[in-house]
């Protein structure tokens, strides 16, 4: 496979996709992350103040914590996916995004920093989410598989291109190379996925127990404050996250999801995501233009 942004791999539409060549490829392309030398020493660095360096670290940690949530939403899928050769990509992803996190983990050691060093109110954000997904509900899946695809066009479109542009690594270049692969076949899964939710395919259930309500409940007010923590914490990389031009390619990709998967608006679940996701956005944006930080400092 040629060295493509995630985008670029992904099919025009969700129609397009062969299952028995992605379950191939998919499964063909595995790597590991014992395979790398992580006592290398980092290259490119050296212009980086230190404060420049810990920000850099502990932004690979939250997205390593957004990998491990990703994880538990493929898994989720390979539970409630009908077809067997979904199920069985959904079960590699599950591997894909464990080690995503993984690898991000050790490239932020690399940096001097470690999972502990992030932000207490993250980290127990993280650590709620874990709870909660241990439920494995239906509930769950129907709610985070229509918004998985924002997820991944924002992590791959804002933050991890940001990582990538500050250091020019050798080890870390290989690692988001072979990182990107793995979310090419992601979003076209992504999309698959939402286009037959919307066209009714995968039928539609929001049955959910009073117990999954209460753990959404107790996670709800802690994700802004877990966002707002780790945005306190890497105040540079918020700025340069929240530019305007990359605002602006975050959103065009999201406009364009219909065009990849054509009945995406008509899942009522994924409507609802957009306005959640403009809300994010818009935390970002006075992140970064310092509106927020004011306020708390």
């Amino acid at each position: 496979m040629t060295e493509q942004t995630a985008e670029e791999n992904t099919p025009d539409r969700a129609s397009a996709i062969d299952l028995d060549r992605l379950l191939r490829i998919t499964r063909e392309t595995q790597w590991s992350v014992h395979q790398f030398d992580w006592d290398k020493p980092l290259e490119g660095a050296d212009h980086l103040p230190p404060s420049e360096r810990r920000e850099l670290g502990l932004m690979l940690v939250f997205t390593a914590g957004l990998e491990y949530q990703a994880a538990e939403i493929f898994r989720l899928c390979s539970r409630y996916v009908k077809d067997s050769r979904a199920k069985q990509i959904y079960e590699f992803f599950y591997v894909d995004e464990m080690r995503h996190a993984r690898a991000e983990i050790a490239m932020a050691r690399r940096l001097g920093v470690r999972w502990q060093d992030m932000p207490l109110l993250t980290r127990l954000n993280f650590r709620t989410m874990r709870q909660i997904w241990h439920s494995q509900s239906r509930f769950l899946h129907e709610v985070t598989a229509s918004q998985i695809v924002l997820f991944e066009i924002g992590l791959d479109g804002l933050l991890i291109p940001l990582l990538k542009e500050k250091i020019k690594d050798s080890l870390q270049d290989e690692v988001f190379r072979r990182i990107d692969i793995d979310e090419s076949h992601h979003l076209a899964m992504d999309y698959w996925l939402l286009d037959r939710k919307g066209s009714d395919k995968e039928k539609t259930l929001l049955e959910f127990k009073l117990s999954e309500l209460a753990g959404l409940a107790i996670a709800a007010p802690l994700a802004p404050l877990g966002l707002w923590a780790i945005s306190r914490a890497t105040r540079n990389m918020q700025n340069e996250m929240g530019r305007p031009e990359r605002i602006k390619t975050y959103w065009d990709r999201v406009r364009a999801v219909p065009s990849k998967a054509p009945h995406a608006m008509d899942h009522g679940i994924y409507r609802q995501g957009l306005k959640g996701q403009k809300m994010f956005m818009n935390f970002l944006k006075r992140a970064a233009s310092g509106q927020i930080r004011g306020a708390a400092a």
